[in-house]
């Protein structure tokens, strides 16, 4: 992780800003976050350490604008035709993860033959 006015993670194709705090302030973090991004270009949300939270940084909290995750859920979840219900969720049973009709995580990669350089 960096420090002081750019990315606190490196190396990384978006950019995370980092919080370890009591205090929750979305609108400072969104704020920052676009400042930086504006020029960048890139995907920016900010990564939250509650106190209490441990080192487990898999149980953080994220945000981010409604406006650039849309487009990653639409990437994930394109193939609906129509606004799933609970009954449309299920469990894959190859992979575990949740999915709607199919899954997306382990869907196999097919590459012809012919395609291969």
């Amino acid at each position: 992780m960096g420090r002081g006015s750019g990315k606190d993670i490196v190396n990384v194709p978006f950019d995370v800003e980092v919080k370890a705090r009591a205090g929750f302030q979305p609108l400072a973090y969104l704020k920052q976050l676009k400042a930086r991004t504006s020029h960048s270009g890139e995907l920016g949300f900010g990564v939250i350490r509650l106190n209490g939270q441990g080192e487990d940084a898999a149980e953080y909290c994220a945000i981010i604008r409604l406006a650039d995750l849309l487009p990653l859920l639409i990437i994930k979840y394109g193939h609906l035709d129509k606004e799933p219900t609970e009954a449309d969720i299920d469990r894959c049973f190859s992979c575990g993860s949740y999915m709607i009709r199919k899954c997306l995580t382990c869907q196999p990669t097919i590459t012809s033959v012919e395609d291969v350089d």
